[in-house]
């Protein structure tokens, strides 16, 4: 498989920007969206606090390259979301439901695959993300699918949290040390560690300059991305990337309503906050209308490359914190066995694509395969990220599958190897 199962398009930071112009068409659901350029509204303090000390610091875990934390809402809970860098905060219809949330606006939305997608609109009245709390909160009500939501044996994603965040704290978010470290906006020290560079604001995603094999653009920071680098197809059509790289995967990418054609390659450099990465994966659209929504963006940065840094947002200073962590300097899409899955209604995996000359495709293994068991363990309670972390293990691992063909149960050995030069 390739670097994860699914190449998901961080579809949530994407739904955040159509999120943001309907929320400002509804009457007292939510706030519009700052103004790009404008200075993130604080609102008053007594929405937005630290319940106790001078910061909260909140365990996370990192789940096939999402940043998951656990946040109780009305009291009730705890509810695993994503935390997804300028998202408008949303919850899944059953987790609604479940809290007894009352909608109060619909409408519809585009996802990252150009694909229509219906919404409703609801009030919090109060939540809490570990010491930090927050009142009377606009949520987007957004139906999701399963092999996006689900997390094995645990409970599944309920929703996404992400813009009321980075607009009323400086957040801090160590992939490595797995916490996020809120502290209130207004009395932030501005004297981080790291290097400083500027936030620009694309609808609520945080931007920086960055340059993809030395061409100067504009680029999203994605948590909701598992991959390195997106870049937008008109992007690489304007500076022939593609004829450039011509090493390149036809892969799938996720969007809510399903997968579409991508083009995976690797670029020879991507500079961001005076470092530079050297060989990013990156993947685009194969025709234009998919993939990123915002048209005044170059390309998303992703979990790949993030990963590679602690990252400090200051929405109030509009500043952002690079420091490099451990990670830095992993090599990004690392291949495995050349295939790619997605968790189907039933037990068990379904493959999507098979790559020519990889080991799936030297096995046998065939789109439309079901993946009932890895190495004598069921895949039926198995989530995303377990899958993920047994497809990335070391090139030269053997790998013993079980899969469902077409009602048959049968037996596949591969040997993992990197299938993106």
């Amino acid at each position: 498989m390739l670097r994860s199962p699914v190449l998901r398009t961080g579809f949530l930071v994407y739904l955040a920007a159509a999120l943001s112009l309907e929320e400002a068409a509804l009457s007292d659901v939510g706030r519009p969206a700052p103004e790009l350029g404008a200075p993130a509204q604080t609102g008053r303090s007594s929405e937005f606090r630290v319940i106790s000390g001078s910061e909260a610091v909140v365990p996370t875990s990192i789940e096939a390259g999402a940043v998951i934390v656990n946040v109780v809402v009305n009291g009730r809970g705890p509810f695993p979301m994503m935390f997804d860098t300028g998202a408008q905060d949303a919850v899944t219809p059953e987790t609604a439901a479940a809290l007894g949330l009352k909608a109060e606006g619909s409408g519809s939305v585009r996802d990252s695959g150009g694909n229509s997608i219906p919404v409703t609109y609801a009030k919090v009245r109060n939540l809490r993300l570990g010491n930090v709390e927050m009142a009377d909160q606009p949520f987007a009500i957004v139906p999701l699918p399963r092999y996006l939501t689900d997390r094995g044996g645990r409970p599944p994603l309920a929703g996404v949290i992400g813009n009321e965040l980075l607009a009323h704290f400086a957040v801090r978010l160590d992939y490595e040390g797995r916490t996020l470290t809120l502290r209130p906006a207004q009395g932030f020290d501005d004297h981080g560690n790291g290097t400083k560079v500027p936030l620009r604001l694309r609808g609520k995603a945080p931007a920086v300059s960055a340059a993809a094999d030395g061409i100067p653009g504009v680029f999203v920071l994605d948590t909701g991305s598992v991959g390195a680098l997106t870049l937008r197809r008109e992007f690489v059509e304007k500076h022939g990337l593609e004829a450039r790289h011509p090493s390149a995967l036809r892969v799938k990418s996720i969007s809510a309503a399903g997968p579409f054609e991508a083009i995976l390659t690797r670029l020879d450099r991507f500079d961001v906050a005076g470092s530079r990465i050297d060989r990013p994966a990156a993947r685009f659209p194969s025709t234009t209308g998919k993939g990123l929504v915002f048209t005044d963006i170059d390309g998303s940065i992703g979990y790949e490359i993030l990963r590679q840094f602690t990252i400090t947002f200051d929405y109030e200073r509009r500043n952002l914190w690079f420091e490099h962590s451990g990670a830095f300097g992993t090599r990004t899409g690392q291949g495995s066995a050349g295939f790619q899955a997605v968790k189907s209604e039933g037990a068990g995996f379904k493959v999507i694509t098979v790559l020519p000359n990889t080991a799936a495709a030297e096995a046998g293994v065939r789109v439309g395969d079901v993946i009932v068991a890895i190495d004598g363990r069921s895949t039926a309670s198995m989530s995303l990220s377990d899958f993920a972390v047994l497809m990335r293990r070391p090139p030269g691992t053997l790998v013993n599958f079980d899969i469902d063909r077409d009602g048959n149960r049968q037996s596949v050995s591969l040997t993992l190897k990197d299938v993106l030069p």
